[in-house]
């Protein structure tokens, strides 16, 4: 087989993964889309503060108990990295709560989505990461999908500010995840970001006491939102995003909205104009960044990668790989 053979079955290999991680972070917003039901239903029993803290932390715990030597065997470089992705995945839950007690909900869910344009923002600066103009398009075709879903007119105020940090904060927690998850990498730091956002949201909680569920249908949903829509999605997101660029990423997950609203029919609901046209634009925005989210230069800098003095020459400290962009050329067994 000739060099330009290999290149080009490598090439179609990574592309039919990245295609398969974007399917799988769309299955998970459909999971968190139906789970944001299951949300509305039990927190009448346990309130917002003590379902993220409890949810986290069961689920983190789980993940380590069932395979600890994956999470202590990070090493440096990925450990701080998930310490990082909990800081602002805690830190964008909290915000986005807090501003929901000075803002409307359609406010607060059309600010949010804003960490949709900010993603490819971050990377650029964080990581000088190049985004295609094709992914730009899709960026775009999201956030117009969901202004249209969700924007009724926005006053700036306290509420405001603290949920544009929240999706600034979010912004941040998957340029970080498509920057550092790989795929030999990717149970230990769902595990760590899991359990270190459910440490925080602690904090949050436990001075005004953590409830529990009342009745057998709210441990239900408990049950679900722990193992499935915490514990699962957020491995498959992790897993998907070492395919998948963060700009890229972010588009998918403004799928979110769009089946809150389809799932939202099971309860009586009706879609509206606004929720059609927006889910268009959203599938449209999918279509764009499918179609355009090619293979980019590494990124210029990766802060959390120390050179090893005990490394020889021209070989990589082992707990050290080669940063690599969120399209960043990978090696046979990282494509599929």
């Amino acid at each position: 087989m000739t060099t330009i053979q290999q290149a080009g079955q490598l090439s179609g290999r990574a592309g039919s993964g990245r295609r398969i991680a974007i399917v799988a972070l769309t299955c998970a917003t459909a999971v968190w889309g139906w789970s944001y039901l299951a949300t509305v239903w039990v927190l009448p029993e346990m309130g917002t503060a003590s379902l993220v803290a409890v949810r986290f932390v069961l689920a983190g715990l789980i993940m380590v108990a069932l395979r600890p030597r994956a999470v202590f065997s990070l090493g440096r470089r990925h450990t701080l990295a998930g310490l990082g992705l909990a800081l602002f995945l805690g830190l964008g839950t909290l915000l986005q709560v807090e501003g929901q007690n000075y803002i409307p909900a359609s406010q607060s869910g059309f600010l949010v989505s804003l960490f949709v344009v900010l993603t490819p923002l971050a990377g650029r600066v964080l990581f000088r990461t190049k985004v295609t103009k094709g992914v730009w398009g899709g960026v775009l075709a999201a956030t117009a999908g969901l202004a249209v879903i969700s924007f009724n007119g926005v006053s700036l105020s306290l509420g405001s500010w603290l949920t544009l940090a929240a999706a600034l904060s979010y912004s941040i927690q998957v340029t970080l995840l498509s920057e550092y998850s790989s795929p030999d990498k990717v149970y230990g730091l769902a595990a760590l970001q899991i359990l270190g956002t459910g440490v925080i949201a602690s904090f949050w909680a436990v001075p005004a006491g953590i409830d529990l569920p009342d009745t057998s249908a709210g441990w239900g949903w408990l049950v679900y939102s722990t193992l499935l829509a915490t514990l699962g999605m957020y491995a498959v997101q992790t897993w998907a995003q070492s395919r998948v660029s963060a700009a890229g990423a972010a588009v998918v997950l403004a799928c979110e909205p769009l089946f809150v609203a389809v799932f939202s029919l099971l309860v009586g609901a009706s879609l509206s104009n606004r929720t059609i046209i927006g889910g268009v634009l959203i599938l449209l925005a999918m279509y764009l960044v499918i179609a355009a989210d090619r293979q980019a230069p590494p990124p210029l800098a990766d802060p959390l990668a120390l050179p090893d003095p005990r490394a020889a020459p021209g070989h990589e400290a082992p707990d050290a790989p080669a940063p690599h962009g969120p399209g960043a050329p990978r090696t046979a067994a990282g494509t599929d």
